[in-house]
């Protein structure tokens, strides 16, 4: 086994990203976090000491560029993103990005140049969907025909608003804040949806219409109901519906695929199983436990780099999924389809 790779995690903000990544990347064979930068010293310097990091700073900056270090994970505010994506890029390192990637297309841009001028792999983390062994099952059903042409789509997820900014925490945080986050509780999960469905279809948006509104939290700056009918090239047509109406600890999800000969259901939240019907082992429903596994996005790219595999997704994936959520919230606007 090679030696492993070294890690710079730069910000702990999205903190669900951020410490998910560095507990998997204990258990990792490929990668270890080397540089540990947080705004918050004493949180970092606690983790530091837990997880046996040798190099911790509160300047998100200094960890980009460090010498032993090959992949950045940044798990900033989305308002920081670009300039340390763009820094890290410069510094021949390989990118696990926050999601959304920027706080517009045209700095979503900036980040796919500085990549391809690098020539360095980028991964946004809307993309770890791809990595999880129940939606990779729900691929290769899809990709061997067992449901026939997939017909429509819908994905769920109704959340609380987001008033963690640490585990166990309760105050403000910045996905509540638009000078730090793009948009509110339709992109916040739609951008795993968008890259999901893609990547489901193997097929590219080719319009989307839709509303958002703020229902629920009416002193909020950003909207916290979206819902979207994503029309894709072959005809597909995908319902995307992503709130922060839910109440505390009561979020919901699903995700529903419909072919001509059958469906599949995946029902994480109520009942914790896949519902699957059409050519499978047993005629009309069959419910099954999902797979598990680890999904670490950073050790994926690990393996990418030391096996020469191709990765799961790319900046040009992320810059595209961007694109669809911001043309979602231009059709509400308008209250009329965009075409992409």
């Amino acid at each position: 086994m090679p030696d492993k790779l070294g890690v710079a995690i730069a910000g702990l903000d999205h903190w669900y990203m951020g410490l998910g990544e560095l507990e998997a990347l204990q258990r990792s064979q490929r990668a270890q976090v080397v540089a540990l930068a947080h705004r918050d010293r004493a949180k970092a310097e606690a983790l530091a000491q837990r997880y046996h990091i040798p190099f911790v700073t509160t300047d998100y900056q200094a960890v980009v560029t460090r010498e032993e270090v090959e992949i950045v994970l940044t798990a900033c505010p989305t308002s920081e993103n670009a300039a340390l994506c763009r820094a890290a890029a410069a510094a021949g390192k390989h990118i696990v990005s926050v999601k959304p990637i920027a706080m517009t297309t045209a700095e979503a841009r900036t980040i796919r140049e500085a990549v391809r001028q690098a020539g360095v792999h980028f991964i946004s983390y809307e993309s770890a969907w791809r990595l999880n062994p129940v939606y990779r099952a729900i691929q290769e059903w899809v990709a061997a025909g067992r449901i026939g042409p997939v017909l429509s789509a819908l994905t769920i997820l109704r959340a609380p608003l987001p008033t963690q900014p640490w585990p166990g925490e309760r105050g403000p945080t910045w996905w509540l804040d638009p000078t730090r986050a793009p948009a509110g509780g339709w992109l916040d999960h739609a951008i795993y949806h968008i890259d999901f469905l893609r990547w489901l279809l193997q097929d590219e948006v080719a319009s989307v219409s839709g509303v958002v509104a703020t229902l629920k939290h009416r002193d909020l700056a950003f909207e916290d109901y979206g819902v979207a009918l994503l029309t894709f090239h072959r005809g597909v047509q995908a319902t995307v519906e992503d709130t922060w109406t839910a109440p505390p600890g009561g979020s919901l999800s699903q995700v529903q695929i419909l072919g001509q000969e059958g469906q599949i259901v995946y029902d994480p939240t109520l009942s914790g199983k896949l519902a699957v019907a059409g050519r499978f082992d047993l005629a009309g429903w069959l419910l099954t436990a999902p797979p598990t596994g680890p999904v670490s996005v950073v050790d994926h790219l690990a393996t990418v780099l030391q096996e020469a595999v191709p990765p799961v997704a790319t900046v040009d994936d992320a810059v595209r999924n961007l694109e669809v959520g911001f043309a979602f919230y231009t059709a509400a606007r308008q209250g009329a389809p965009v075409v992409l």
